[in-house]
């Protein structure tokens, strides 16, 4: 019987991505007046970015519906679902009373034994083990293993009633994980029949110190990978517990889309439009998602944060007894697993495509670098062409009448000089503001004026 081993787990580095205000890609009005094709030239490049960038998204979706309802159609075929039963049990080893049972045999084999073992600590070794319920041959070489179809192991032991921590190392994990595994044959080999958990000592249950408890909890895998659904409206308006995210979406999409709840403005443009549809709640959708109107964002983020949680594991708690040689048979539970799920050969190459075509829409780094240098390059050209735009409109009133326009300067230049050097609340007037303060030089010193900008910045006034 092979034994699991835990995989290390390696944290993945994500590329960051670059982010934009707002105020980073948008036109002032008044360069639309001056470059008049320019502006909308850019405007259409825009336009035609979302409804690509929409485009995009759609087949992805489409790829992921396709992909779903491939795996969804074996699942959903309950002749090739098997049962895959565990057992959980422990064995007893150099125990007092198997030595006092084996010095009490008269034969001088079994004195030879227990004279052997008498030097040895008692131990006990927990064993969670499972199998088809097949005519499959066990030696069969390719017979997928137990731990083929979980993703994870957890067992945490406790001593006594008061559940206090076995030893130093009392909780034992294993995961299954995929994205390290090199090789398929690499793969195969870390793959086990049974975990075992040996223990020095002994268990003897309903003692209130010597009992030794286990809680064990099992995650089957998925596939797709399904979520349980907290809402009950929710449950009550999908008729399911549990379900994947993206069927979830497409669920109350085509809800929202049968009941006309979609609200438009037909006197936007398709840029706008995209940035404005709203989703109006009827009763049932009021219940579930709290707000009377949502757009496709906002239902997606509560979707993904407040409906849905990942399934719970099966849970098991298990008290090892040494009274007895072992405890085989006293805790079974059966699953019910479709074996084509896990089957490469069986899923065919159409599906690998698929997944392979997904991934790569994903995942492309390069792409998304080369977006992103792009973006920062259009942004910092809008920065600079509003800075020359300020500069132009400066030089434009200037030369159209200097004095006048100098004078409004002075004029402004002396209200924010007020401001500044008072904390007063009449503002833009004389209330409280002394002029007499404003023809000593001491009062213009930088040190109080740093002080009263900053007294300014922090009370919001400026």
């Amino acid at each position: 019987m092979n034994r699991g081993k835990p995989v290390t787990r390696e944290p993945q580095i994500n590329p960051q991505s670059v982010s934009f205000k707002p105020t980073d890609l948008i036109i002032p009005e008044s360069l639309q007046e001056m470059f008049p094709e320019q502006v909308d030239l850019f405007k259409n490049l825009q336009d035609k970015e979302k409804q690509l960038d929409l485009l995009v998204n759609r087949k992805l979706l489409d790829l992921q519906d396709y992909q779903n309802n491939n795996i969804n159609g074996v699942m959903e075929d309950s002749d090739k679902n098997e049962i895959l039963r565990i057992f959980i049990y422990n064995i007893s080893e150099n125990q007092p009373w198997q030595l006092a049972k084996q010095s009490g045999d008269q034969s001088e084999e079994a004195k030879a034994i227990a004279a052997g073992s008498a030097q040895a600590d008692p131990s006990w070794t927990l064993r969670i083990e499972g199998r088809f319920l097949n005519d499959e041959a066990a030696d069969n070489a390719s017979r997928k293993k137990f731990s083929s179809f979980l993703s994870s192991i957890s067992v945490e032991l406790f001593k006594g009633a008061t559940k206090e921590k076995l030893d130093a190392n009392n909780i034992i994990e294993w995961h299954d994980e995929l994205q390290q595994i090199k090789s398929e044959i690499e793969r195969e080999e870390q793959q086990f029949d049974g975990l075992d958990i040996k223990r020095v000592g002994s268990s003897i249950p309903g003692n209130p110190t010597e009992e030794v408890s286990c809680q064990i909890l099992i995650q089957p895998k998925m596939y797709p990978i399904k979520l349980s659904i907290l809402s009950k409206d929710l449950v009550e308006l999908l008729g399911t517990n549990e379900i994947t995210q993206h069927d979830c979406f497409v669920k109350l999409f085509n809800y929202i889309q049968v009941n006309d709840l979609f609200q438009f403005d037909q006197d936007k443009n398709l840029q706008q439009q995209q940035n404005s549809i709203l989703i109006k709640s009827d009763d049932a959708l009021l219940k579930i998602f709290q707000l009377e109107k949502f757009n496709v964002p906002q239902m997606l983020d509560i979707i993904s944060t407040r409906l849905l949680k990942p399934v719970e594991p099966i849970k098991l708690n298990y008290t090892v007894n040494t009274l007895t040689n072992s405890t085989l048979g006293d805790m079974i539970i059966d699953l019910k697993i479709n074996s084509d799920l896990l089957n490469k050969s069986s899923a065919g190459g159409a599906n690998k495509s698929v997944s392979d075509l997904i991934n790569e829409l994903m995942n492309n780094q390069a792409n998304s670098i080369e977006v992103n240098k792009l973006n920062e390059n259009i942004s910092l050209t809008l920065q600079l062409l509003n800075y020359n735009k300020i500069k132009y409109d400066f030089y434009k009133k200037f030369s159209e009448n200097p004095v006048k326009f100098l004078q409004q300067i002075n004029d402004k230049n002396h209200e924010f000089l007020k401001i500044i050097c008072s904390d007063s609340v009449g503002y833009k007037t004389n209330e409280y503001i002394d002029e007499e303060i404003f023809r000593k030089s001491e009062y213009y010193k930088d040190n109080i004026i740093s002080e009263q900008v900053n007294l300014l910045l922090n009370s919001g006034r400026l």
